[in-house]
């Protein structure tokens, strides 16, 4: 028996499609890097631009020296790479690294404790080292800008309420504020403790709490027996007037300079009142 040859032919009016551009031309590798990287692989003009376009890319590192050419870590790496690259970049391997020397704080060098947090939140976010003292000056900024409003406003709130304390006591102001100091002296309280309690509680709450106390005073000096009644003391300027009629007074002088308690006291409040306190 022969061999027939059977021979298909298409049926009338079809036509094969076409081969793909690339059949036969590119290699299997290349085609595959192509499919791999995204391109359009039955559009030859795209496959070209997006060559075009890598290359143009890649250029601009050809001929860089491989120490100026930086690797982004994935999403998933680890601490270390992190660190690696944005050593890099300028961050610190240490934060005692980062230099505050020229940042002053009201004139001072900042506190340690104060520079050492920074130097950790800077180092947390990887700053580099020649931008950290820049930002470190403008949250000093911010701080001094924020103490001088405040201490602003606390100078006008205490300047209101001497003025409103003043009319509140009127005639009687200059006692009044006598007996606060005394008051504020037999409680222990020192002037700095005074300001302090100022702060807290507001000036004419505290010289109010400490006139009662001074007015409450066993001490005959401190007897109210009626602002601006006879033999009372009640201004500065009648401090300033005892002083020097008692100074006259031998008598009385003699007493003082022996130690006599009685005048001892009545100095000390003359000379307080003169000088003022609070």
């Amino acid at each position: 028996m022969s061999a027939t040859t059977v021979t298909t032919t298409p049926p009338a009016g079809t036509t094969p499609p076409p081969a793909a551009w690339h059949e036969g031309k590119i290699d299997a590798e290349t085609l595959g890097f192509w499919q791999n990287k995204g391109y359009d692989v039955t559009d030859p003009v795209k496959v070209a631009s997006e060559l075009t376009k890598q290359y143009r890319a890649a250029e601009k590192f050809i001929g860089v020296p491989p120490d100026q050419v930086l690797r982004m870590p994935k999403a998933d790496a680890k601490p270390e790479e992190f660190a690696a690259f944005y050593q890099r970049l300028g961050a610190p391997a240490d934060p005692k690294e980062y230099d505050f020397s020229g940042v002053k704080f009201a004139g001072n060098d900042l506190e340690p404790a104060f520079a050492d947090a920074m130097r950790a939140g800077l180092a947390a976010a990887f700053v580099p080292k020649d931008k950290a003292a820049a930002i470190v000056k403008s949250v000093v900024n911010y701080l001094e800008s924020a103490d001088t409003s405040e201490s602003t406003v606390n100078a006008q709130k205490l300047a209101d309420e001497k003025t409103n304390l003043a009319k509140n006591w009127g005639a009687k102001y200059d006692f009044n504020h006598l007996q606060a100091m005394e008051g504020a002296r037999r409680a222990g309280i020192t002037p700095e403790a005074v300001k302090a309690l100022e702060g807290q509680l507001g000036y004419a709450a505290v010289m109010e709490h400490f006139r009662k106390i001074g007015a409450n005073t066993s001490e005959d000096t401190f007897v109210e027996r009626g602002a601006g009644g006879q033999g009372d003391v009640v201004t500065r300027e009648g401090a300033i007037s005892r002083k020097s009629e008692l100074m006259a007074d031998s008598a009385w002088a003699k007493r003082y300079l022996e130690g006599g308690a009685a005048e001892a006291r009545e100095m000390t409040r003359l000379n307080t009142m003169i000088d003022g306190g609070m």
